[in-house]
């Protein structure tokens, strides 16, 4: 009952795969996404256990039960046969050719175990990889949260409900740091409304360690109160003796609102003051700054407390302290508030503005269960002064431009970690030299990816002014051999995407070339369009990763330039006066030609034919449609249905179009290549300038394209060096080897500044 895994672009080709292969009452096993499509498991109907099977071990309902039957279940089952009355024996007559028979038999059930044993294995590989998908998400949340400055102790208690689609292969860095912003917001207290504040609170006193912007943020929560109940209602008193000219600034902030200030002598007690002010609606105390460590801390909050009136204490916390800072700070103000027979529930965060990393501070409050009910972002009164629940600082605090220097990972020593770091740099330096200079000599437009990268450390405007000194050398082209390929995107962005696919070129032996051009560029229209790259490629075939519109086809048809484009099986074509869908059409096609190729780092079987057709409306443009059904080289199994347009359907054109739509598939993964270095590039350098990053993001998809279809001895050993850069499963395909690449140039990048000051990439 061996079973069979079929791949397809979506779930509808996967499941097309599987009735032509094995008909429409396959028994389906599992059903996911992988790196190559959606992958579906399925068993013949002939090879479906017999109902009396079924109880004999456990019902086949999933992958994941095969691999879970239990030492017990499998005894109880055994047992359970034995119990059964024995069938009688059934008399045979013996032939001539028993031995050979028994032989044989014992053969076909020898390779029948074997192939489910192996089954089972990849079965069992698959449960295994699914597990370490799930550590490795729950490890990248882990490692989100300390990078972003939060305590092990509280990362571990927010993962500790970590839900399970969280940790499938399904989840996106963006899904996973979205429920991180949700979980902190579920466990932040948050002022919402400041008319909690204002109205249900008379007195206020703001406290913290020096320098944490008291006096500021003092101003700030005034000049709030004054735009929503005006000047008349709110007085402001500052204690702060110490500080050479804290008085004066607070004052000038006063003057500017039309408030009262009060500044009380240093013994002086509270509460003949207040009632001075007993007409007012709001008053705020600006005290003076104590570390957490003096003595006098005590004292100044028991004076504090020691008024009549209900006191709403609030602690000033600085962003930008170290987390074991903040925590003694909590403790110990806590604490004398409490000593003083005061509450201290609230807290302000300030400095968020200058803060690398605001984890420590949030980590702190959620753990101690203060109340944020401000954010301070600048010094502009008021407008610097935030609601936490108006802020979008929890998904800041997760977006990380770069790793902490200083987050201690669990269950690694630094020391260790770093010495074997530099230990692997050592010993790949000769592997990262050759595979430069390798993939320069052998692949046509590499050494240019290599110098654009060190562009990445370079500032912005710098960065600027080099990228645009490249474009005017791209633009001192030289024209290509003829008789090459260019390899057209959409017309439109990708899904996602706020970019056009690059065009990439292939020269006349076949092998594409890592210079991307940009399309935005690019004169603006298909004529202006195709005239600007008939010079610079003379004699090229077009080869499109959709159907071009009627206006492109005809400016084609009217320079004679030729093209072939993959299209839907429910493309419809006019074929003997009628108009129908392509994959309508298969039995009435000419088979031609059954060629291997490699196909997303696979050897695979494609048999092709072909159909003399037209387009609705193009009555005189002939073209011709092509079918082809792709085949695994070693299984066997079918892989899925492709169909294809050409221009033109005279006779000696077959071979070219043969030799198009072959290109055209082995290259079919660059668009996804390409959005996935755009990605990547951004976690590596989030600022680097938008062109840059489409340009490395097409020529590395380029480049690992290139290589995953190559079969010549030297694109064998470059993909093994390169797989080999990264730790893990070391498979070839196209998304591995594009990680490898991104992994080499930071390498050969660091590297080479150790050696070399960066230079420019115009000299």
């Amino acid at each position: 009952m061996s079973a069979q895994r079929f791949i397809g672009a979506n779930s509808r080709e996967a499941m097309n795969q599987v009735r032509l292969v094995l008909g429409d009452e396959a028994l389906i096993l599992s059903s996911r996404m992988t790196e190559d499509g959606v992958e579906i498991m399925a068993l013949a109907p002939e090879a479906q256990p017999p109902a009396g099977a079924a109880s004999t071990l456990a019902t086949l309902a999933e992958p994941d039960d095969i691999v879970q039957v239990s030492a017990r279940q499998a005894a109880a089952a055994y047992a359970n046969q034995l119990s059964r009355p024995s069938p009688p024996p059934v008399e045979r007559p013996v032939a001539a050719s028993a031995t050979s028979a028994t032989v044989m038999d014992f053969a076909t059930l020898s390779e029948r175990l074997l192939n489910e044993i192996q089954d089972m294995r990849q079965l069992i590989d698959r449960q295994t990889q699914r597990s370490g998908t799930d550590l490795g998400c729950r490890s990248q949340l882990l490692n989100r949260l300390l990078d972003a400055g939060f305590s092990a102790q509280l990362s571990e208690e927010i993962l500790g409900t970590t839900p399970t689609p969280l940790l499938g292969p399904d989840a996106t860095p963006a899904r996973l740091q979205s429920w991180l912003a949700l979980k902190l917001d579920s466990q932040l207290n948050q002022l919402v409304d400041e008319a909690e504040l204002f109205d249900n609170t008379r007195l206020i006193a703001l406290v913290g360690p020096t320098g944490v912007g008291k006096t500021t943020t003092t101003a700030k929560l005034a000049a709030r109160y004054v735009m929503r109940h005006g000047a008349s209602q709110v007085a402001l008193i500052t204690t702060d003796h110490f500080r050479i000219g804290a008085h004066e600034q607070l004052r000038i902030y006063a003057q500017l609102l039309g408030v009262e200030l009060h500044t009380p002598g240093p013994a002086a007690e509270l509460d003949p003051l207040l009632a001075e002010l007993a007409d007012k609606r709001l008053v705020i105390i600006d005290t003076v700054g104590m570390s957490q460590r003096d003595q006098r801390l005590l004292k100044q909050i028991t004076q504090l407390g020691s008024s009549r009136q209900a006191l709403r204490l609030i602690l000033v916390i600085n962003a930008t302290s170290h987390g074991d800072t903040l925590e003694e700070v909590v403790q110990i103000y806590r604490s004398a508030a409490l000593a003083a027979g005061c509450r201290l529930d609230d807290c302000i965060l300030s400095k968020c503005d200058e803060a690398a990393r605001l984890g420590p501070a949030l980590d702190i409050i959620i753990r101690h269960g203060l109340c944020l009910n401000y954010l301070s972002v600048g010094q502009q009164v008021p407008e610097d002064l935030q609601l936490p629940a108006a802020s979008t600082f929890l998904q800041q605090a997760l977006d990380l431009s770069h790793p902490s220097l200083f987050a201690a990972k669990p269950d690694v020593s630094t020391p260790r970690q770093l010495d074997a770091l530099m230990r692997g740099l050592l010993s790949q330096s000769r592997i990262i030299s050759s595979l430069r200079n390798s993939l320069s000599q052998q692949i046509a437009g590499f050494a240019q990816l290599l110098d654009t990268w060190t562009l990445m450390v370079l500032p912005q405007a710098v960065q600027h002014q080099r990228w645009a000194a490249f474009l005017s050398t791209q633009g001192r082209w030289t024209p290509a051999a003829p008789n090459g390929v260019l390899l057209w995107g959409t017309p439109h962005p990708m899904s996602g995407a706020t970019w056009n696919m690059p065009l990439l070129t292939v020269d006349n032996a076949a092998r594409l070339e890592a210079r991307p051009w940009l399309t935005h560029r690019m004169p603006i229209g298909p004529q202006p369009r195709l005239d600007w790259c008939q010079p610079r490629w003379p004699a090229h075939r077009h080869v499109w990763s959709a159907c071009p519109g009627p206006q492109v086809l005809e400016v084609l048809r009217h320079n004679e330039q030729t093209w072939l484009s993959p299209v839907k099986g429910r493309q419809r074509v006019v074929y003997q006066g009628e108009h129908k869908p392509l994959g309508t059409l298969l039995t009435c096609c000419e088979e031609v030609a059954v060629h291997e190729l490699r196909y997303r780092g696979r050897n695979v079987r494609l048999n092709l034919s072909h159909l003399p057709v037209t387009l609705k409306g193009l009555p005189h443009a002939p073209l011709r449609a092509w079918f082809g059904t792709l085949h695994d080289s070693h299984g066997g199994q079918c892989l899925g249905q492709r169909w294809w347009l050409a221009s033109g359907d005279a006779q000696e054109a077959l071979q070219g179009q043969m030799a198009d739509l072959i290109l055209q598939l082995s290259h079919d993964e660059l668009a996804r290549l390409t959005g996935r270095g755009w990605a990547l590039l951004a976690d590596i350098q989030p600022h680097l300038n938008a062109e840059i990053r489409l340009y490395l993001a097409a020529g590395l998809a380029a480049t690992a394209v290139r290589l995953s279809n190559d079969s010549e001895d030297w694109a064998f050993q470059a993909r093994a060096q390169l797989v080999g850069l990264l730790p893990g499963k070391r498979t070839d395909n196209a998304s591995r080897l594009l990680e490898s690449l991104l992994h080499l140039l930071t390498l050969n990048d660091a590297f080479t500044r150790m050696h070399n000051p960066p230079t420019s990439i115009c000299t």
